[in-house]
């Protein structure tokens, strides 16, 4: 079996410990309100956070750049959804015995959400990312046989529709969902193909013919000379636009009252200015150079471990109490926020990371023993 790549495995911690980072200013109420008056906690809550807000996009594209290079296996969506029914029975049935969850709340909509986590949008991203997996095949079929500029025109009427026009457009579109949704994975998707078998102009160049190699699964991420640090300093300048317009638009609403539906549109999934920031991420870590020892194998133990992170943390009976428990309200609107941060995130992860290796320990013990009785 192949080995993941270090590297992007590296990126999938980092995008994850960003995630919960998001979760901690706004579950755990450091990050104010875009419309109140900020003080200097909130502007610097607000600058964290467009510094993590690319790493949803840089997770899906992790995905989609190798599995656009891949063959598809059904059975990868059945252990994603195994596990989501796990998280979402088993945390809900634990906080329930030891009494944090009241039982006279159980009624039968959020039994729904338990038992039926993806279709009922239990977690918003599983959702979205599953239709993405399930429709990979025909994604991949389509990307083998198209030309470069076709796939670049299809591209960019797509980001056009989802990105542009919701980064600037004074109204919302229908089908505007500020990038959490299926249809904005696709275009990450597509995004994440064009990378593996193009490359992107400055950062990293194609290979020739890489589109085409072992049919259509070639790898055309080729780092061009300086691009790691072309592409963190992208990044950075992309995270402080984004915190900028914020900045800047806000305090025209404090003065005259308009331009609120602005104030943080840059900051969604689907802007473009996070779009370029979660790309130019993704190249750099692209571009890095982990040597294969125990630190590979540690971060790849690490990273095995980040969808797991998500699903405890983002649990719907979880994800306002762990804020609590690590006591963020101590920090709000003080900048003594940002010595509480890291270590929390990092317990967090943590937390979780143990919480996981068990439940892999048992999901394996599980499906030893089903194999044992298959050879009887």
């Amino acid at each position: 079996m192949k080995q993941r790549e270090a590297n992007f495995e590296l990126l999938r911690i980092v995008a994850m410990l960003m995630i919960i980072t998001l979760h901690y200013l706004d579950k755990g109420g450091i990050l104010p309100k875009p419309d109140a008056a900020f003080t200097t906690a909130g502007y610097m809550a607000w600058g964290l956070e467009a510094f993590c807000v690319p790493a949803v996009n840089v997770y899906v594209l992790i995905s989609a750049y190798f599995l656009a290079g891949s063959d598809y296996r059904p059975w990868k969506a059945a252990k994603l959804w195994i596990q989501v029914f796990f998280y979402s029975v088993g945390i809900a049935a634990v906080l329930l015995a030891v009494g944090v969850i009241p039982p006279e709340t159980m009624d039968k909509y959020v039994l729904l959400k338990y038992l039926f986590p993806v279709v009922e949008e239990h977690y918003w991203f599983v959702t979205a990312y599953l239709l993405m997996y399930l429709l990979a095949p025909l994604m991949n079929e389509t990307l083998r046989t198209l030309p470069k500029r076709r796939l670049r025109q299809g591209l960019g009427l797509l980001l056009l529709l989802l990105s542009i026009s919701a980064s600037f457009l004074p109204v919302r579109l229908p089908i505007d969902r500020l990038g959490y949704d299926t249809l904005w994975f696709l275009c990450l998707y597509l995004t994440g193909a064009y990378l593996r078998y193009h490359g992107m102009p400055g950062i990293c160049q194609e290979t020739e013919g890489s589109a085409r190699e072992a049919g259509g699964r070639g790898n055309g991420f080729q780092p061009m000379k300086g691009s790691l640090w072309r592409a963190f300093s992208g990044y950075f300048l992309c995270s402080i636009l984004i915190f900028l317009s914020l900045a800047v638009i806000h305090g025209l609403y404090m003065r005259t009252g308009s331009l609120g539906d602005f104030i943080k549109r840059q900051y969604q999934y689907n802007s473009i200015f996070c779009l370029l920031s979660s790309v130019l991420l993704f190249c750099a870590f692209g571009r890095m150079q982990v040597r294969e020892g125990k630190a590979a194998a540690v971060i790849r133990r690490i990273a095995s471990v980040s969808f797991g992170v998500y699903l405890i943390h983002e649990h719907m009976d979880l994800r306002y109490l762990w804020p609590v428990w690590l006591g963020t309200d101590r920090f709000v609107d003080t900048p003594l926020f940002l010595l509480h941060w890291l270590p929390s995130v990092l317990a967090v992860y943590g937390g979780c990371m143990l919480f996981d290796f068990a439940r892999q320990a048992l999901f394996q013990s599980v499906s030893l023993q089903f194999r044992k009785r298959d050879t009887v």
